[in-house]
C-alpha cells in the first residue's frame, strides 16, 4: 500500500482493493514459480495469497459490490481447493521422511509403499496445477482486476466494518474453541483454524500501523500454526487409514496370484514381507503426535489463552468503534426483545454462560454490577443504561473481581439471575435468558440501525409468544425490582 492517510481513516472499499491487487500480485508470481520443479515453496505461497484473498473478498463483501460476487469467490475458492491434494502430499511426504528413522528394516517396505503414491499423487496435483490452476486463475484474475479498478470509495472508514468484523469473528473463535472436546474433534478443529487465520488476516494490515494489532497477529499466527499441525495430522491418519485398505487388498490379490501360479518359495518369501507392519507402525506414531498436539492445545489455549487473547480482540474493536463515533457520540444499544414459551432445544446445545446482575440505589441513574462465569472463568462488568425501547444508550466496563465484591452488597433486593445462551444466526447473533429465579425465558437480538429487519430463524419462531421491546415491565431493571 502507498504512503498516505492512516489505513483505518481510509474507506474501507479503497484499502481492501489495494490490498486484493497486491495480493493478485502475490498469486501470480508464485503460480508462475511453478514451472521450476526445484521450487518447493511455490505452492505454498500461491495457496496462501489466495486463502488471504478470498478472506478479504468474503469478509468486505457488502463494501466490494460486484468485485466480490459469489462467482468470483466461488472461483477463488475452487482454485484453492484444487491445489489441496498437492499441498497434503507435500506434508504427509515430508512428515514420512522424518519417521523413516524410526523405523525397523521391516517396517520400511510400507514406508515405500505408501511415499511412492504420495509422490505420484504430488507428480499428478502439480501437473495440473500448472496448467488447469493457472489457466483458472488468470481468467478470475483478471476479471476481479478489472472489477477492482472501478471501485470507488463510497464506504465508510476501515475502522468502522473492521470494529464489527472483529467482534463477529472473535465471537466465532470462542465458540469453536469451546467445542473442542477432544483429540479426534476433527471438525472442530478445522473450523477453529478457519476463524483463527480469518482473525489474522483482518488484523494483517495494520501491524505496521499498531502495536495491539501486531500483537494480536503473533498470537493468532501461533494458534493458528497450532491448530494447521493437529489438522494435518487428521489428514494423515485417513491417509493411512485408506492405505491400509489399499494396501490389505493388493497383498491379498498378489498372494492369490502366486498361490495359483504354484511357486512356493516366492510365495513364501511374500508371505514373511508385509507392508501393512510398517503402515500400522506410522498411524501409531501419527496417533501419538495428535494426543500431544492436543495436549499442547489445551494447555495452552482451551485452558485460558483464548479467552485473554479473544478479550483484547473486542478491547480492540471497541477502540476502533469508540474512535470513529466522535467524542461527543455515546455509545448506543438497538436491540429487540422476544417473550418465549420455553427454551428452545438449540439454544440448550449453545454456549452459555451464567449470570448475576444488581443494581445500586438511585433515582434518575442506575448503575448495574454484573457477574458472568463460564468454561473460562469469571469476568465483571459496570454498565449505565439510558432510555427504553428499542435504542438506548449503554455505557460499559469491565471490572475486576475486588470492586464488584464491593459493591455487590449494594444491589440487594434489585438482583436477577440467569442463564444466557448464545446462537449466531447469518449476521445475528440471538442470545436467549432463562431466568433462574421465575418462570421466564427472553431471546434478544441485537441490531445494526433501529429500522434493521428481524427474521425470525426457524428454529426460534415455534417458542416466540410476542414482541416484548417496548413492554416496561420486561426490562431487566424491572425484573429485578419485581423479585424484591
Amino acid at each position: 500500500m502507498s504512503a498516505g492517510p492512516p489505513l483505518l481513516e481510509l474507506p474501507a472499499s479503497t484499502v481492501v482493493a489495494g490490498l486484493a491487487c497486491d495480493l493478485l500480485d502475490d498469486a501470480a508470481r508464485a503460480i508462475a514459480r511453478l514451472a521450476d520443479r526445484r521450487d518447493t515453496e511455490a505452492m505454498h505461497d500461491f495457496r496462501v495469497a489466495i486463502r488471504r484473498l478470498r478472506s478479504s473478498l468474503r469478509a468486505y463483501r457488502p463494501w466490494l459490490r460486484s468485485a466480490a460476487s459469489r462467482k468470483i469467490r466461488h472461483g477463488l475458492r475452487d482454485i484453492g481447493d484444487a491445489t489441496n491434494t498437492a499441498r497434503d502430499a507435500e506434508i504427509q511426504i515430508a512428515w514420512l521422511e522424518v519417521a523413516r528413522g524410526s523405523l525397523s528394516r521391516g517396517e520400511r517396505s510400507g514406508l515405500n509403499w505408501i511415499v511412492r503414491r504420495l509422490r505420484e499423487t504430488r507428480r499428478n496435483a502439480y501437473a495440473s496445477a500448472r496448467q488447469d490452476v493457472r489457466e483458472s486463475f488468470e481468467r478470475t484474475a483478471e476479471t476481479l482486476r478489472a472489477r477492482l479498478a472501478e471501485m470507488s470509495g463510497d464506504s465508510p472508514p476501515l475502522r468502522a466494518p473492521l470494529a464489527a468484523l472483529l467482534r463477529e469473528h472473535a465471537h466465532d473463535l470462542a465458540k469453536r474453541l469451546g467445542s473442542i472436546r477432544s483429540p479426534g474433534d476433527k471438525k472442530s478443529v478445522h473450523e477453529a483454524r478457519i476463524c483463527a487465520k480469518r482473525l489474522r488476516y483482518l488484523l494483517e494490515p495494520l501491524r505496521r500501523e499498531t502495536a495491539d494489532a501486531k500483537a494480536l497477529v503473533r498470537s493468532f499466527k501461533a494458534i493458528q500454526d497450532l491448530l494447521g499441525e493437529l489438522h494435518d495430522v487428521h489428514v494423515l491418519e485417513a491417509t493411512l487409514e485408506t492405505a491400509l485398505d489399499e494396501a490389505s487388498r493388493e497383498k491379498a490379490a498378489h498372494l492369490r496370484q502366486l498361490a495359483f501360479a504354484g511357486d512356493k518359495s516366492v510365495l513364501q518369501r511374500e508371505r514373511r514381507r508385509d507392508e501393512r507392519l510398517g503402515l500400522v507402525s506410522l498411524a501409531a506414531r501419527a496417533r501419538t503426535q495428535r494426543d500431544e498436539l492436543f495436549g499442547v492445545l489445551e494447555k495452552q489455549w482451551l485452558a485460558r489463552r483464548a479467552k485473554d487473547v479473544l478479550h483484547e480482540v473486542n478491547r480492540f474493536a471497541d477502540a476502533l468503534a469508540s474512535a470513529d463515533s466522535g467524542d461527543e457520540k455515546l455509545p448506543v444499544e438497538r436491540e429487540r426483545k422476544y417473550l418465549l414459551s420455553t427454551l428452545p432445544p438449540l439454544a440448550s446445545e449453545s454456549p452459555s454462560a451464567e449470570i448475576e446482575q444488581g443494581w445500586l440505589p438511585g433515582k434518575q441513574l442506575r448503575e448495574r454490577i454484573r457477574r458472568m462465569r463460564d468454561d473460562g472463568g469469571e469476568r465483571y462488568f459496570r454498565t449505565v443504561k439510558l432510555g427504553s425501547g428499542i435504542e438506548r444508550i449503554e455505557i460499559e466496563d469491565e471490572t475486576t473481581a475486588e470492586v464488584f465484591a464491593a459493591m455487590w452488597p449494594l444491589t440487594r433486593g434489585c438482583r436477577i439471575a440467569k442463564r444466557r445462551y448464545r446462537v449466531c444466526e447469518g449476521d445475528l447473533v440471538w442470545e436467549i435468558d432463562r431466568f433462574a429465579d421465575r418462570d421466564l425465558v427472553l431471546a434478544e437480538v441485537e441490531l445494526s440501525s433501529a429500522d434493521q429487519e428481524v427474521g425470525i430463524p426457524d428454529w426460534l419462531t415455534p417458542f416466540v409468544v410476542r414482541e416484548v421491546t417496548d413492554e416496561a415491565e420486561f426490562q431487566n431493571l424491572s425484573l429485578a425490582s419485581q423479585a424484591a
